[in-house]
């Protein structure tokens, strides 16, 4: 295995270096073009920047079409939450183009690094579970706009009606999203930051 190949060359002693990092050792096991572990996070968010980016060409196409008030003002907030996304995977790919540049503290700067990431990812979690509740909310203030703006008497009970169903179905889907992102985000990153973490600590053990 590539963290057995890197623990080996660690014990083997440098004839005419002090006792240091082996940072070209470790450079090679995160820099792999197809096996290493930051590769690989650096693909996944490249696949998402790129769904993200057809994703909102499609939402800017649909606003151009859409006539209803209702259905464009939900095109704008996806249009304005694809913009943050983006900005995310600015982040998140900056941060990975500088796990391959491992000069001087190789340990402790992967480890800074590994933890910005966690950060940026955990800004990606909350951000999720805020778009589920944030859109319904916005359906039923659409709905009682519509209603103060008729003519007629004030529908409470068609209202009541539509807060209940907002209520029950937010929470369902607000439970499932927390279930069905945190599987989205350790697979695609998790997995692969908890073990470039755990080889960071076992190589700083066996320093």
């Amino acid at each position: 295995m590539e963290l057995d190949d890197l623990r080996r060359r660690w014990q083997q002693p440098e004839p005419s270096a002090p006792a240091a990092l082996p940072g070209p050792a470790l450079q090679e096991l995160l820099s792999r073009q197809s096996g290493s572990l930051v590769a690989r996070m650096r693909r996944n968010a490249r696949a998402e920047l790129t769904f993200t980016v057809l994703l909102m060409l499609v939402m800017a196409g649909f606003l151009l079409q859409a006539k209803q008030a209702f259905y464009q003002m939900y095109t704008v907030f996806m249009l304005l939450l694809g913009a943050a996304t983006l900005y995310y995977f600015y982040r998140k790919l900056r941060i990975l183009r500088r796990m391959d540049c491992v000069e001087g503290d190789v340990q402790g700067h992967l480890q800074r690094l590994a933890a910005s990431l966690r950060q940026l990812l955990a800004f990606y979690y909350r951000l999720t579970l805020f778009t589920g509740p944030w859109a319904l909310l916005m359906a039923l203030g659409f709905n009682v706009g519509r209603e103060l703006a008729r003519a007629e008497p004030f529908r409470w009970g068609r209202l009541g009606i539509m807060a209940g169903f907002v209520l029950v179905f937010g929470t369902l889907l607000q439970v499932v999203a927390v279930y069905v992102t945190r599987w989205y985000m350790q697979r695609l990153y998790g997995q692969h930051l908890d073990r470039l973490e755990a080889a960071l600590r076992d190589l700083g053990d066996e320093k």
